[in-house]
Parts: structure tokens; C-alpha cells; sequence
């Protein structure tokens, strides 16, 4: 892993049996701001944090490839997630966009919370102000700036719901869900903290 920091005082903490290359960079434009990767995090991470965001891995996530720009907006990742190649997660736009009339602008930076056991397919990209629930998937190229609902599987642009009540697992298409504890888990956990959630995603 490589360090591009500037400025002082921020909070880079990489659990002793991650597995993890790219980058860190981290500005202190509005303040320190912390990167914590979690105990068995894999994969490649090009992580960019400024304006005193935060960005945290849970532990046993692994990626092939992931972008996380977070610009003053935190980006919290649960445990055990999966997420494929060329994966982008971003809490700004970059670039601001005004209203010409008021004034103001009309596209904020917004934090992004991503939960436990959640599967990003190819090239899908989280946008400002998503809230991805557990166990969730989000398809190939799928574009998430809402809420997706917990045991959900998302596809297209922007993601919508295709299937509820889903969960997905390590393991390649054999035996049954039961024998799977870590995905086991994530339902439990699920269905006793929301035993009837049937959030619609909204816009952010």
C-alpha cells in the first residue's frame, strides 16, 4: 500500500492481517480525516479522503478492484462484503453544480454507509447518499444513489429492486442457504432488528 498524505494529524490504521495494496491519499483541507481497514480485508484500494472524511472496512471484505473517493462525507463499509473489479464509491461530485436563480448549490457532498455481507458486482457505482442495507447485492453496472432495502438485489440505472428477501453467498451455486453460517447470520440479524422491512429505495 502507498501513502500520499498532506498535512497532519490523520488517522491511518491498517489491521495487521489485511491483505491490502493500491493507495492512500488523504488532504486536511477541512481537518485530519482517518482511513481504518479492517482484520482480513483483501484487495486492491485506491482510497482518496479529504475535508475531514472518514472511510472504514470492516473486517473480511475483500474487493479485486475498488475507488473510494470520500470528500467531507464519510464512507462506512460493513464486514464481510465482496465487491468485483472496477467498483466506485463516492460521496461527492467533485464539481459543484448551482442553482442560477438562488444561488446555492444543488449537488451537497452526502456520507455513504454501506452494510455487512454486501456484494458489489463489476463496475457498480455507489453515489452520495446511499444507504446499501445487509446482505444486499447490487448487479453488474448498477448505479446506487438511494436507499436499498436489506436482503435486496438491485440492477440498472439507476438501481431498483428486483428481488426481495435474497441473500448471497461465498460459495459457487451449490448446497443450500443453512449451510452457509456467515450468510445465516446476516438474516438473523436482519430479521431481528426489521423482521418486516419492505423499504422502496428513494431518491437521495
Amino acid at each position: 500500500m502507498r501513502f500520499d498524505l498532506q498535512g497532519r494529524g490523520h488517522d491511518i490504521r491498517i489491521a495487521p492481517s489485511a491483505g491490502v495494496t493500491g493507495q492512500i491519499k488523504a488532504r486536511d483541507d477541512a481537518g485530519p480525516c482517518s482511513v481504518h481497514i479492517g482484520e482480513g480485508v483483501k484487495g486492491k484500494w485506491n482510497i482518496t479522503v479529504s475535508g475531514g472524511a472518514r472511510v472504514v472496512i470492516g473486517r473480511s471484505t475483500t474487493c479485486e478492484t475498488t475507488q473510494i473517493v470520500a470528500q467531507n462525507g464519510d464512507v462506512l463499509i460493513g464486514e464481510d462484503c465482496m465487491f468485483s473489479f472496477a467498483v466506485e464509491i463516492r460521496t461527492t461530485d467533485t464539481h459543484a453544480i448551482y442553482d442560477v436563480d438562488g444561488g446555492g448549490r444543488v449537488n451537497p457532498d452526502q456520507p455513504i454507509r454501506i452494510g455487512d455481507h454486501v456484494w458489489l458486482g463489476k463496475q457498480a457505482i455507489v453515489l452520495k447518499g446511499a444507504d446499501v442495507g445487509s446482505g444486499s447485492v447490487v448487479g453488474a453496472r448498477g448505479v446506487v444513489s438511494g436507499v436499498i432495502p436489506p436482503l435486496s438485489v438491485c440492477v440498472g440505472v439507476p438501481a431498483r429492486v428486483v428481488r426481495s428477501n435474497a441473500i448471497w453467498t461465498r460459495r459457487v451455486g451449490k448446497g443450500r442457504l443453512e449451510h452457509d453460517e456467515k450468510a445465516m447470520r446476516v438474516v438473523q440479524a436482519v430479521q431481528a432488528t426489521a423482521p418486516h422491512s419492505t423499504r422502496s429505495i428513494r431518491s437521495a
